[in-house]
């Protein structure tokens, strides 16, 4: 809704280039300030910067609404700026905060995409209602009911709770600020698939850029259309953008560079295809296939960016590629009146539509090769496995897997004995073990774990464990053990309910409930 309103503002002050002054002022300044700002999305709990920075939003849409009814048009451009900065460190908390609420990788794929889907709603919603308040009154009504808008978002995400939190000082080790900031870039630039990733994004962005002003361009001189239309057009994006986050929901896996690649061709494309035509609907459609490639590509592209960079520094990361996309736009912005003023509107429309089809070519094989090299964080199938940590996020797995230390027992060698001071918890990757708890004993094997008891209770072992076999173990250290079960409640309250089960059973305290059990009087034949 801003960017129609901002854009029909703006465009009597000079068609085109006016234009593409309102993008790039909107946004030159988010894509100096957001990796600055975005690295406290590291130091600060996530969900309470995400709110923060929608009530910036609401604020600087509220004084744009004063601003234009006080007939003052330098601040409405000026306060455009600080709208699109919100919005610039928004969106890198939200990205940086889904991996930290799903709980696997399929859940973050779907989180991505209802994200996709509610960003296309909006993008359907917010300039069908920009254009009809136009129509009734003026921009100054976009920018008071965008405001008001934000205010009622700020009430449900007010309640969202990341639950297993690692302390955020701990994690940004309390590095100076332009530390914290040097480390977004560096997660950027430490590998090629990475660069390869964000430069295909930010040139994405730059066709948006492009696309936004060609839209009123488009409305006014190639299609003969008014100032409504504009509105129409955006909107059509967002229908678009319904069905393609459908479609991007289907996506599985870790396979998602290639389909992030193909996602780029189809934005270009219809780009192209709008020149030849001067019919409205034509262009509706074909901007309706752009919208579906935004949705399945912002799946795909938040997906890899996710599981490639570090969780630690993943605000940081996703600030500074937002910063960048940010001046991509704007970019865009700027150069699109140039490229309609040096070859016409309709020879412009081809030659931004050309860009991202181009890319994908040149880049394929590198993206397919991607898809390829990706593997899961090993361990976290061994940790999904455990009942106790299912209730933790993906990035909590990742963090319990990233800490798994693989300890090999040859046959006979004991692992923990009972009576001792529990300072590990084990889960059986291969082999089997038998268990010997007060007399009762058992067998364990692949999957089953063991020594939670000792850990949560802080009492000394209660079992001997000695390997049958030549087996592989994941070991986790007390401290990290404890900080992913006990700062999550759920995670917690499954972990007692294992322990206390176990406990209640007496003397085979420590034996996992699906294990093999040998009796007394079989325990004194053998």
């Amino acid at each position: 809704a801003h960017y129609v309103a901002i854009g029909i503002f703006a465009y009597p002050c000079g068609a085109a280039a006016s234009g593409g002054v309102a993008g790039h002022l909107r946004l030159q300044r988010d894509a100096l300030v957001a990796p600055f700002a975005a690295s406290l999305g590291d130091r600060f709990p996530r969900e309470r910067f995400l709110l923060a920075m929608i009530l910036v939003g609401a604020a600087a849409l509220a004084g744009s609404a004063a601003a234009f009814a006080a007939d003052a048009g330098a601040v409405v451009f000026a306060l455009a700026a600080l709208v699109g900065l919100a919005v610039t460190l928004i969106r890198p908390a939200l990205q940086a905060l889904l991996p930290s609420l799903a709980r696997t990788p399929r859940e973050l794929i779907a989180a991505n995409g209802a994200t996709s889907t509610i960003e296309s709603l909006g993008t359907l919603a917010g300039p069908l209602l920009a254009a009809a308040l136009v129509a009734l009154a003026d921009a100054g009504a976009v920018f008071a009911v965008g405001a008001a808008t934000l205010v009622l978002a700020a009430v449900p995400v007010w309640r969202v709770r990341v639950r297993g939190r690692v302390d955020v000082a701990l994690s940004s080790g309390g590095a100076a600020p332009r530390r914290m900031f040097a480390a977004g870039f560096h997660a950027i630039l430490r590998t090629p698939r990475t660069r390869l990733v964000v430069g295909l994004m930010v040139a994405q962005t730059f066709v948006r850029g492009c696309l936004n002003v060609l839209i009123v361009v488009g409305a006014f001189r190639v299609l003969d259309a008014g100032a409504e239309a504009v509105g129409y057009l955006t909107a059509s994006i967002g229908v678009g953008g319904l069905l393609g986050a459908v479609g991007a929901m289907t996506l599985r896996g870790r396979r998602l560079a290639v389909p992030f690649g193909i996602s780029l061709v189809f934005w270009g494309m219809p780009i192209v295809l709008i020149a030849p035509s001067s019919e409205l609907v034509a262009a509706l459609l074909l901007l309706a296939v752009v919208g579906a490639a935004n949705s399945v590509e912002d799946v795909a592209v938040f997906t890899l960016l996710q599981r490639l960079v570090p969780d630690r520094v993943l605000t940081r990361a996703l600030g500074t590629i937002w910063s960048l996309a940010m001046a991509g736009v704007a970019l865009g912005s700027i150069a699109a009146p140039a490229i309609v003023g040096a070859i016409g509107p309709r020879a412009a429309f081809v030659a931004v539509g050309s860009v991202l089809p181009l890319l994908t070519l040149l880049s394929y094989r590198r993206l397919a090769a991607i898809d390829r090299e990706i593997a899961p964080v090993p361990g976290v199938e061994l940790i999904e496995r455990v009942p106790i940590f299912a209730p933790l996020s993906l990035a909590a797995k990742e963090r319990l897997a990233a800490n798994l230390e693989a300890i090999t027992v040859p046959p006979g060698e004991t692992v923990i004995q009972a009576g001792d001071v529990g300072d590990r918890f084990f889960i059986l990757a291969e082999g089997a073990v038998e268990i010997d708890a007060g007399g009762v004993r058992g067998t364990a094997g692949p999957g089953d774990y063991f020594g939670e008891i000792a850990l949560l209770h802080g009492v000394p072992r209660t079992a001997t464990v000695t390997s049958l076999v030549e087996s592989r173990l994941q070991a986790l250290r007390r401290s990290d053990f404890l900080a992913a079960v006990t700062g999550h409640e759920a995670a917690h309250a499954a972990g007692q309910a294992v322990a206390d089960e176990r406990l209640a059973r007496g003397g085979d305290a420590e034996l996992p409930a699906a294990a093999e059990r040998i009796g007394p009087e079989d325990a004194h034949v053998s």
